[in-house]
């Protein structure tokens, strides 16, 4: 996996723009760039593939998207998964990272890429909210099995979309990334993080559990040993321990 050490250190500088006023949840609105009949089209055939949408306006959405073996009448989970910083990431990190990770959970993966903004800026987070809206509607997934799970800068608009969506989504895995929040959680998360992480200090994110555990907060800590913030891709197998806990504790 490539995460250039300057593309990595913006990331410790926008988390603060990404949580500086603690939000609260905020309401859904539709991004009229997608519409439910690109959504209802997306090729959901079993395998893992790069593929993009035309938007309204001409706007070019790339994303890859790994599907399971589905039977008519089953329903399967749906993850949004969400890269690192950089652009066109997003294939990297389904095929290194998420995909092998959350293999035990046959779920449809959906890995967008953020272009040249972050996955918090409303550009990119309107698009997400969108699809999983119209996915609930047309796509064979279970509606109690939506997770949001992402690395780094896509951890932390993990915990920007389980913070200020919870009605979306049954429970966030972010790994590899820090945010500032004080309030109760309304879903569970499986905070994952290196030990040697360079950019996110781990006793920062040990603070962060604890805290929001104090407030009655359903949330755990994976704390991965000597794991360095440039491995992302071996962080799968903390993934297969974050799907044990999907199926065991969240989902049972």
């Amino acid at each position: 996996m490539k995460i250039c050490r300057t593309i990595a250190l913006v990331s410790i500088l926008t988390i603060f723009i990404a949580c500086e006023e603690n939000p609260t949840e905020m309401p859904i609105e539709l991004n009229p760039l997608l519409t439910e009949d690109m959504v209802r089209d997306i090729n959901l055939e079993p395998g893992m593939r790069i593929e993009s949408l035309e938007l309204n306006a001409g706007i070019i959405w790339n994303y890859s998207i790994s599907v399971p073996e589905i039977n008519d009448t089953e329903k399967v989970p749906l993850i949004i998964g969400l890269h690192w910083a950089g652009e066109n990431e997003g294939e990297q990190y389904l095929r290194c990272l998420a995909d092998p990770g959350f293999k035990k959970l046959d779920a449809i993966i959906f890995a967008p890429d953020a272009g040249e903004f972050y996955f918090w800026e409303e550009s990119n987070y309107s698009l997400i909210l969108t699809l999983v809206e119209y996915a609930k509607q047309h796509w064979p997934i279970d509606l109690n099995k939506i997770i949001i799970s992402g690395y780094s800068n896509g951890g932390i608009a993990t915990w920007f979309f389980g913070v200020n969506y919870p009605e979306l989504f049954s429970a966030a895995v972010p790994m590899a990334s820090y945010y500032d929040y004080n309030k109760k959680l309304k879903i569970p998360f499986y905070v994952i993080h290196g030990e040697n992480d360079e950019l996110f200090p781990l006793s920062e994110t040990q603070d962060l559990v604890n805290s929001l555990k104090g407030k009655e907060s359903d949330i755990q800590l994976h704390i991965i040993d000597g794991f360095s913030h440039y491995t992302a891709c071996s962080y799968d197998r903390s993934l297969n321990f974050a799907s044990d806990w999907l199926i065991n504790e969240v989902w049972e």
